[in-house]
């Protein structure tokens, strides 16, 4: 199972409904060596997968810290 081993949380927006978008060009890296580009306006939220990532989840820890 892969997961999100970097991603800059700056590059996201949090939604009042808890979605997440991605306000600029944004490259996720995974543990296995992976790495996802996500364009402007793409829309995650918690418990869906986006190539196998849960990106929603991961910013929502990040964001938490």
């Amino acid at each position: 199972m892969d997961e999100i081993v970097k991603i800059a949380v700056e590059e996201y927006e949090k939604k009042p409904d808890g979605s997440w978008v991605c306000v600029k060009n944004s490259d996720v890296g995974t543990k296995l060596q992976r790495v996802i580009r996500v364009a402007p306006g793409m829309i995650f939220r918690k418990g869906v997968k986006f190539c196998g990532v849960d990106i929603a989840e991961t910013l929502d820890k990040i964001s938490a810290n």
